[in-house]
């Protein structure tokens, strides 16, 4: 048998001590698994975490389990990514291997493409984002590719090139953090891409086909301090009679972790979620990534949030909330010197919930965010002192 029980690999896991580049220790979690029987090469995985190998661990024999040997040599995306693409064979009624389907595409790359089409930019940008769902990425998509295909007149799909698209980036990101950088390039990667697909062609290929992400070195992430949360909720408190969606909106996402799209649709669709005040609970049911299969979420909601929402008519002011509010919301907290940043409330919640209460499972299943996200950016950023201070914010009253 090439790859040992699962019982003994669990039993026999080992611990290493390693330095990062800084110099500082950590401990690395080791599991053998055996060996590779097409390969004859041994498995090893290792992970900063007990928690995060046993996770590992589990979807390894998993897939073992249900596809064999061929299959335990996936990995969890390219499983998923095999998973997605027999349903959508099967959503089009076609009985087809991957191999076969991989095939066929690879000797469509040699076949004599079609001429292109001529195109103006800002045509197909249209198509392209009318076609698109409401949501965040839409936004993302108009603030991104679309302030480009904006600038572009009536220039043609045709005409552009990658040099001129690099300078683009260049003069107007060139001096941002490689994330903003890359986050333009991408939404322009997927629009060119988007403008090649068989049932347009308006290009034959894309023109960005070989431009580079910058690397993005890691970071501290940004969370903000549990005096200036205060000074913020006490500035929302005096202008909660004029503006009380901006009150709500901050509740949901300082105290309950929910992200921006899905509090704009907590606020405009009754279907997507559920606030239920008296028995203390918020079911989320159109996450993000509703629409791609991801299953709603329901939790508890903390003492903290309670408390604001009981202070005010909550309800009604939840439904004021408008695609505005968060960027108005920002704009007042900058104008009385209180410093935010986009997404700082979730971000601050997932921080302070994991400082405070020392359940990382639990943080989890309340902000509908991975295991291996919330370890990589959010344990360890904050004293459990620091936690009890932040969910000790109630209402003036």
């Amino acid at each position: 048998m090439a790859y040992l029980p699962k019982a003994m690999v669990e039993k026999n896991i080992k611990t290493r001590e390693r330095k990062d580049r800084f110099g500082n220790p950590h401990t690395d979690y080791e599991a053998y698994l055996g060996t590779d029987p097409f390969t004859q090469k041994v498995v090893r995985i290792t992970r900063a975490s007990k928690e995060d190998l046993l996770a590992e661990i589990a979807g390894f024999y998993q897939r073992h389990r249900f596809g064999g040997d061929a299959a335990a040599r996936l990995t969890a995306m390219q499983a998923i990514d095999a998973k997605n693409a027999y349903d959508a064979l099967a959503a089009a009624g076609l009985r087809m291997s991957l191999f076969d389907v991989v095939n066929g595409y690879v000797a469509g790359l040699s076949a004599t493409p079609a001429p292109e089409k001529s195109v103006k930019i800002i045509d197909a940008f249209d198509e392209f984002y009318n076609g698109k769902a409401e949501g965040a990425d839409k936004n993302k998509t108009w603030a991104t590719s679309g302030k480009w295909a904006r600038s572009c007149g009536g220039r043609t799909l045709a005409s552009v090139t990658a040099s001129e698209i690099e300078k683009y980036l260049r003069d107007n990101y060139g001096e941002r953090k490689p994330k903003t950088y890359n986050s333009h390039l991408l939404y322009l990667k997927t629009f060119f891409n988007w403008c090649c697909k068989d049932q347009r062609q308006y290009l034959v290929k894309s023109p960005i086909r070989s431009l580079e992400f910058k690397p993005e070195p890691w970071e501290e992430p940004e969370y903000m301090a549990p005096g200036d949360v205060e000074r913020l909720f006490r500035l929302l408190e005096s202008v909660k009679g004029e503006h009380p969606e901006m009150l709500a909106y901050a509740t949901v996402s300082f105290f309950c972790g929910c992200r921006s799209v899905e509090i704009l649709r907590m606020a405009q669709d009754p279907s997507a979620a559920k606030v239920d005040i008296e028995n203390e609970t918020v079911r989320i049911a159109k996450a993000k990534g509703y629409q791609q299969g991801k299953k709603p979420r329901a939790f508890h909601i903390e003492p903290t949030a309670l408390a604001w929402m009981k202070s005010f008519d909550f309800l009604s002011a939840l439904g004021k909330i408008t695609d505005k509010t968060q960027k108005e919301l920002y704009d007042l907290a900058r104008a009385n010197e209180v410093p935010m940043f986009q997404n700082c409330g979730r971000h601050t919640f997932i921080t302070y919930h994991v400082a405070a209460f020392g359940d990382p499972s639990k943080t989890t299943a309340m902000v509908g965010t991975s295991d291996k996200m919330r370890a990589d950016n959010y344990c360890g950023l904050a004293t459990k002192k620091d936690g009890e201070a932040y969910f000790a914010i109630m209402p003036a009253a």
